[in-house]
């Protein structure tokens, strides 16, 4: 029994002796760290210029269109009459271009490259059935759908 009462004297002197030293401590006050906050990021716009519409060279005009210089391949060439059916654009073009139902005849085509592809991403003034995205029409598709299109300026 005397062994059990020093036990327990000896246990609570352990925790009076550990709270003691505890609250014995000087107080140091805690540093904060410096936290890095990424600057908020502004947004930024830039002004793009709006596609221009589509011109089509009149049966009359003789101004020379720039496709009549662009080699064209005749890989490319099927290939785009190809995504020419595959988007059904003889729907309202006519299957070769011609025009017909009020929609204008390809076969005056007179677009840069770079020009049809923005017209093709974007619609245009014509906007939304003529606005394919790359899911749809892929760059190397468009440049296809192109060289097509030059070559029924070229023939027509």
């Amino acid at each position: 029994m005397r062994i059990i009462k020093i036990l327990r004297q000896a246990s609570c002197m352990t925790a009076l002796i550990m709270v003691l030293a505890a609250c014995s401590a000087p107080a140091q006050p805690a540093t904060p760290t410096p936290t890095q906050v990424p600057p908020t990021p502004f947004p930024t716009f830039a002004f793009v210029e709006p596609t221009k519409p589509v011109t089509f060279a009149g049966a009359d005009d003789e101004a020379a269109a720039p496709n009549e210089t662009l080699a064209l391949d005749p890989t490319k060439v099927a290939r785009g009459l190809g995504r020419y059916q595959a988007l059904n654009c003889g729907n309202c073009h006519g299957e070769n271009g011609a025009g017909s139902d009020g929609a204008p005849s390809l076969l005056g085509f007179a677009l840069t490259e770079d020009d049809f592809i923005t017209f093709m991403r974007s619609g245009g003034d014509l906007g939304a059935p003529h606005q394919y995205s790359t899911d749809r029409l892929s760059n190397s598709g468009s440049r296809n759908l192109y060289q097509y299109l030059a070559s029924l300026a070229q023939s027509g």
